[in-house]
């Protein structure tokens, strides 16, 4: 578990889900974390993710239903 006074103090945040991606946390509780922008980090990780999202090399179609 991180506690909520780590994630607070941390340069940036961020949440991943497999239909997500990459997700910025810029806020907690109505307190921005850092300086309150998407990092550095967390938008190269979100640019790494939709590229291999989108390169059939990494991905397969799910057919529903």
């Amino acid at each position: 578990d991180i506690s909520v006074a780590a994630l607070k103090s941390a340069d940036e945040v961020f949440i991943t889900s497999t239909a997500g991606g990459i997700m910025p946390v810029t806020m907690i509780d109505g307190a921005p974390v850092a300086d309150g922008k998407v990092g550095a980090i967390t938008e190269r990780l979100m640019r790494l993710y939709w590229q291999k999202h989108e390169d059939p090399a990494w991905s397969s179609a799910v057919r529903y239903g």
